[in-house]
């Protein structure tokens, strides 16, 4: 770290959430001091293809495997003790050992047994992974109930772990989400306390009580990247209720979850991909198949049909050559791999909404640019018309916004191993407009899902 003060940095997704964030903190982290997480929680899963492997990190910041950055989990973070303590060992595993550089506030809030018990007999309207995060934020806000203290935060476990675990032990027979509490459900919140309880063994050694840790650093010199979990898209005011998650994700809450005061900031990257995805319910203009395709991916997601049944059934040459939307939405989503990290379940699929990120950019300040699976366009040469699809704008109509869609030249695959780096010039002419309609410059693209399999470059001037 430098002398004199830091910076920090916010990174945070533009679309609906799988843009490929963790591997831009990866690829970004060498330039900082610290990688920080601000809200969220075990519901947020992020792949890093490392040198030991594929690694999935769901609470831990993306800097894991980059000896000597230090990593925070910021208050506006919710904890799940149990599904912590097990990523830290599996890290561990793999190499990239956490100790002295983890550290996670005191004040982060603590996702109880009745919380997830709650989110798995109730999320399912909205689509949540089931992992207790929107009950553990209600309960924040919510306070009390019935005179009981219904929030417990990871500085109440290192005052009196006992107490704490007795209240999460009353709030579960409270059962203030009033879910139907059964043989099988109660030996499960008994399973999970007594979890809790082990798991909070591997945890407590990380949690830090200096409200200042992060103030402390940067006025010292050190650089911060603030890693956004969810998506702006999905943020719990400015998405569309109820079909968001439960916490907000702005690049400005980093200051708030993030434990920073905001005069250090400096800029906001946004990251969004080319073929874009959406998991669970709620509104997506640019999906492939409309209703259909929401239709297709919900009962998948109740039926246990994922990423290996797909591949095993569909043929995706004979689905591109249809043209049909859902077809065509069907076979990128094979092809291109989405499909939940952590659930597996299919991802709806749309087209690249130009007048949505060109919302999302001047709402939120974003300062550049990078956009991931720019590869993944290569695939609608298989359809007929062999052009690139985009929605340009939106124009009103008797059923209301109707999309209009430029289309661009299919081009060859791209050829990461070549020095230098070659872009075809129909991808360029799409990355220029781009630029030109979001206002907003392109600092680089991904074409593939190692560390290496992305192109930066001198962003072109926005007029």
């Amino acid at each position: 770290m430098e002398g004199g003060s830091g910076y920090s940095d916010v990174l945070v997704g533009l679309q609906y959430g799988d843009e490929g964030k963790a591997k831009i903190v990866d690829i970004l982290a060498d330039q900082y001091d610290i990688i920080a997480r601000f809200n969220g929680g075990a519901n947020a899963g992020h792949t890093v293809d490392t040198p030991h492997g594929c690694a999935r990190l769901m609470q831990v910041p993306s800097g894991a495997f980059h000896p000597g950055k230090v990593l925070y989990i910021g208050s506006g973070c919710v904890v799940n003790i149990e599904k912590l303590a097990a990523e830290i060992s599996a890290l561990s595993a793999q190499g990239a050992d956490l100790d002295g550089r983890l550290f996670i506030s005191h004040r982060c809030v603590v996702v109880q047994p009745i919380h997830i018990l709650a989110d798995r007999a109730q999320g399912q309207d909205i689509g949540t992974t089931g992992n207790g995060i929107g009950p553990c934020y209600a309960d924040l806000a919510a306070r009390m109930r019935r005179g009981v203290r219904t929030t417990v935060q990871l500085r109440d476990m290192l005052a009196d772990e006992d107490n704490a675990i007795s209240l999460m032990q009353a709030n579960s027979d409270s059962n203030g989400f009033h879910v139907t509490l059964d043989e099988s459900t109660e030996a499960a919140w008994v399973k999970l306390l007594a979890s809790t309880r082990s798991a909070w063994k591997v945890v407590r050694k990380f949690v830090s009580d200096d409200d200042l840790f992060l103030s402390g650093k940067v006025e010292n010199g050190a650089r911060v990247l603030f890693e956004g979990a969810q998506s702006v898209m999905l943020d719990v005011v400015q998405g569309d209720q109820p079909f968001v998650t439960s916490s907000h994700t702005g690049p400005a809450y980093a200051y708030v979850g993030g434990d920073l005061p905001c005069k250090f900031h400096r800029k906001s990257i946004g990251i969004l991909k080319a073929v874009v995805s959406r998991v669970g319910a709620g509104p997506f203009a640019a999906e492939l198949g409309g209703a259909r395709s929401a239709r297709y991916c919900a009962d998948a997601a109740t039926n246990g049909i994922g990423r290996d049944e797909e591949r095993e059934r569909i043929n995706v040459d004979a689905l591109f050559a249809s043209g049909d939307d859902f077809d065509v939405g069907m076979g990128l989503r094979v092809l291109t791999g989405e499909y939940g990290t952590g659930s597996g379940r299919p991802r709806r699929i749309g087209l690249l909404d130009l007048p949505q990120i060109r919302h999302v950019v001047a709402r939120h300040g974003i300062d550049e640019l990078f956009i991931n699976k720019c590869d993944c366009l290569t695939y609608f040469s298989k359809t007929p018309k062999r052009v690139v699809p985009v929605i340009a704008e939106y124009h009103a109509g008797p059923a209301g916004l109707r999309p209009v869609i430029a289309e661009y030249p299919t081009f060859p695959p791209l050829d990461i191993h070549s020095r230098p780096h070659t872009i075809p010039a129909s991808l360029e002419e799409l990355l220029r407009s781009i630029e030109q309609s979001v206002g907003c410059p392109i600092v680089g693209i991904g074409v593939g899902p190692g560390r290496a399999d992305n192109i930066s470059f001198t962003p072109s001037p926005v007029h």
